[in-house]
């Protein structure tokens, strides 16, 4: 009889950094494992503005720097500042904005355990891809120079 030898899982290590822009916005990868990942988004304006659930995915997002308003389908909005955080589960439908007077720093975790990849839908069941202009997505302008976070 034979055992089957897995291999021992491996830690990561990540620093939280990234560019102050002067527009746009940014998703910079931190860290991933097949259940879980990490990201730093950052909003010069705006935010994910087009109303969407993710279907097989529960993630949260933690304000590093700056202020956002988080939206629920009906409109409602929830204002957080830095160091405060809100979870969103699978299916719940969401937006947000940065509504503050300056970069918006958010570390984003997500979490999965069956399916591939990410699944974004709009209220009526159809596909809205993250980078595109029906989600108000504006390419990042980084200001020279400045630097959030690590090494900073």
């Amino acid at each position: 009889m034979t055992t089957e030898v897995k291999p021992t899982p491996k830690t990561s290590t990540f620093s939280i950094s990234g560019p102050y822009l002067s527009e746009g916005r940014l998703n910079i990868d931190l860290a991933s494992t097949e259940l879980l990942w990490l990201s730093l988004k950052v909003n010069a304006e705006g935010g994910e503005n087009a109303v969407h659930a993710h279907t097989n995915e529960d993630h949260a997002f933690v304000v590093l720097e700056g202020e956002v308003t988080f939206f629920d389908e009906n409109g409602e909005g929830k204002i957080l500042g830095q160091y405060e955080g809100i979870m969103i589960p699978k299916g719940a439908y969401y937006r947000y904005l940065n509504t503050g007077e300056r970069n918006l720093f958010l570390l984003r975790v997500g979490a999965q355990k069956d399916g591939d990849g990410e699944t974004r839908i709009k209220p009526d069941g159809s596909a809205i891809p993250g980078h595109t202009k029906e989600n108000h997505h504006v390419d990042p302008v980084a200001v020279e120079g400045r630097n959030f976070g690590f090494g900073a």
